[in-house]
Order: C-alpha cells, then sequence, then structure tokens
C-alpha cells in the first residue's frame, strides 16, 4: 500500500468543494418532505434562504474569531479557553458526534439503496461497505480525500441540476402559493430543519488547520453556503411545485420521486431515478469520507497516537452506530441528537471559546 503524503494544506477551491460535498448530503432528498411537515404549507423554501443567512453570518464570526486570537483548530481554541482536561473531553465528543453524523449517511445511504436499487440486499451489506471504503480513504491525506471531493461533487451537482430543469418542465405555480398565508413569523419559529439542512459545515473548525498559505476561507465558505441554499431552495420548490404540498408530506424521498413525476421525453429522463440515486450515493459517501477523518484526527489530538491505527477503532464505531438504529422512533432520537449537537458545536462552543479567551487576555493586559 502506498504511504500517504505529507502535504496536509489545501487551496481556497478545495476548502469549498470540502465543505459543500459535507452539506449536501441527505438534505437533498428528503429536506422538501421534513420542511413540509414541519410548516405544514409550502412555505419551506423561506426557512431555507433563513437558515442560510443565519448559518453564513456564524461562520463568518467563527472565522473572524479564529483570525483574532490566532487559533487553527477548535481543539487549540477550547485548550486556550478551558484548558487540557475539559479541552480533551470536547474533543472526543465532537468525534463522536462526526462518527454518528457519517453513520447517518451511511444509513440514510442503505436505505436508499434497499428501496430503489438492491432490494434483496441486506441493509448492514451496504453500511459495512461504505464504512470500510471510507477507512481506506483516510488512511492517505486530506488533499487526497479533497481531490476525491472535487471529482466526485460536479458529477452530483450536474445530474441534480438535470433532474431540476426536466421537472421544471411540469411544475406548477399553483402549489406553491400562496406565500407565507399566515405570515413570516410561524414559518421561520418552524425553521429547524432549514438550519440543518447545512449540518456538516461545522467541519470548518477542524479545516482550518490544514489551509495553505493565503487561503481565504471566508470567501471559500460564503460561496459554498451561498450556492447550497440556491440549490436547496431551488429543489425545494420544484420539488414542491410538481408533486404538491399534500403528497410530499408522504413521501420519503420526494427528490427522486420528482422523476416520476416528470412526463419529459427527453432523452435519458426513463431512467433518470437510477441515475440519480447512483450518483447521489457518491455524496453520501464523500460526507461520511469526512466525518471519519474528522473523527479520526480529533481522537489523534487527545491521544497523540502515531501512524494510523486509530483508523481502526473509528471505523468500528462508525459501524456499530449506523448499524444501532433499527425503529423509527430510533432513527427519530438520534436526528434530535444531531440537531442539539449540531447547535452546540457550531454555535454554542466558538462563541464561548471566544468569549472565555477574550476575557483572559483583557485580564492580562
Amino acid at each position: 500500500m502506498a504511504h500517504p503524503q505529507r502535504n496536509q494544506t489545501i487551496t481556497t477551491y478545495q476548502l469549498a468543494a470540502a465543505l459543500l460535498s459535507m452539506i449536501l448530503g441527505v438534505g437533498v432528498m428528503n429536506l422538501p418532505r421534513t420542511l413540509t411537515v414541519d410548516i405544514g404549507t409550502a412555505d419551506g423554501w423561506i426557512s431555507i434562504i433563513f437558515g442560510g443567512v443565519v448559518i453564513t453570518l456564524q461562520y463568518v464570526f467563527v472565522c473572524h474569531a479564529f483570525k483574532k486570537h490566532n487559533i487553527s483548530s477548535i481543539d487549540q481554541y477550547s485548550r486556550k479557553a478551558f484548558g487540557v482536561i475539559l479541552s480533551k473531553a470536547i474533543s472526543i465528543m465532537m468525534a463522536i458526534y462526526f462518527l454518528i453524523l457519517g453513520g447517518w449517511q451511511a444509513v440514510a445511504m442503505s436505505e436508499m439503496i434497499r428501496y430503489f436499487l438492491l432490494e434483496n440486499t441486506p441493509h448492514y451489506v451496504s453500511i459495512v461497505t461504505i464504512i470500510l471504503l471510507c477507512a481506506f480513504g483516510v488512511y492517505y491525506s486530506l488533499p487526497t480525500i479533497i481531490r476525491v471531493a472535487c471529482f466526485f461533487l460536479p458529477i452530483s451537482v450536474v445530474v441534480l441540476l438535470f433532474v431540476l430543469i426536466v421537472g421544471f418542465r411540469d411544475a406548477s405555480l399553483l402549489n406553491i402559493r400562496p406565500v407565507a398565508a399566515e405570515g413570516l413569523l410561524p414559518v421561520l419559529l418552524n425553521s429547524r430543519n432549514g438550519l440543518q439542512a447545512f449540518q456538516g459545515v461545522e467541519i470548518i473548525l477542524l479545516l482550518m488547520a490544514s489551509l495553505q498559505k493565503g487561503v481565504r476561507p471566508v470567501k471559500a465558505g460564503i460561496g459554498a453556503l451561498l450556492f447550497s441554499t440556491l440549490l436547496y431552495a431551488m429543489t425545494y420548490l420544484i420539488v414542491v411545485a410538481t408533486v404538491g404540498t399534500v403528497e410530499v408530506q408522504m413521501l420519503t424521498w420526494p427528490t427522486i420521486t420528482l422523476t416520476h413525476a416528470s412526463e419529459s421525453s427527453l432523452l435519458f429522463t426513463e431512467r433518470a431515478d437510477s441515475f440519480l440515486i447512483t450518483t447521489w450515493i457518491l455524496q453520501f459517501f464523500l460526507t461520511s469520507l469526512l466525518t471519519l477523518y474528522a473523527a479520526v484526527k480529533l481522537f489523534k489530538n487527545v491521544f497523540s497516537v502515531k501512524g494510523n491505527w486509530l483508523i481502526i477503532p473509528a471505523t468500528i464505531g462508525m459501524i456499530l452506530i449506523a448499524l444501532w438504529p433499527q425503529t423509527t422512533d430510533d432513527i427519530t432520537k438520534v436526528s434530535e441528537m444531531q440537531q442539539y449537537a449540531f447547535v452546540g458545536i457550531f454555535f454554542l462552543l466558538p462563541l464561548l471559546c471566544y468569549g472565555v479567551v477574550s476575557l483572559k487576555r483583557k485580564d492580562s493586559i
């Protein structure tokens, strides 16, 4: 086996690709349903835009905080703020969070494969296969992982855009009207899933340590978040406008159903669903790959183990986490836990670190 590369830095474009690969996962496939169920109307696109704005503002704050305090990663930040012992505890909890996030993507991927491609294949076969492939990818350097993302991401996005363009031919504005009939406040108060759609952006807390000199993380992040917001909003609007508000709430994967609802005679559209599923599985793989990398990196910072031996326990942990949910209640509990953890890691933790370190610096003056 080839040895991992030593160069661990990434460029601005690669950072944007990594962020997009983390964000664009399950949300594209089921976000129209979850938002429509939460809100009860076709105004989910407003929640998406609101969530995108909030996430972007927090992202800019994180980049500002890291630059102001000369910080390169969240474990270093928490160590300055709370000390070594508490910092290690935070890193372990974050590593477990990333394992859960990656395992969740593997579960979603296995369900999609079981429903649409390989009906008789046990779900654990798909889960174990994808996570083992992720473990193989994590063995190599971060730029190698990012190059994989840069290769697969455009393919996934082009296929999705093709499906949306085809579906737009059968969309009806009547399905998304009236806009905010009960006012904006109920829509904004039910923006939980609109925020969770951007889950994955928190990997910036680790990638900041791997940027090349001169890289502009704010530019890369705003570009990635703007693109994902527009893609989410466009997906939501076209799916709901084509399928209908009531029907979307009853579908597990409404974006895939869009390919069936479209009555287009264009070439290749008869099997567009298989094409979309096959390419989007690559997107699930990219998310799980990056989350496993993040977990291993955090574990390495805590336990200071040389080599790549920590990949083995991290991989086993992700597999066990992915195989644990057995019922709908289990899946719901995991999803709710992820929502709270995401808010805590991406919003509360950087704010606390920023506040504590700022106070310590004032006291030392």
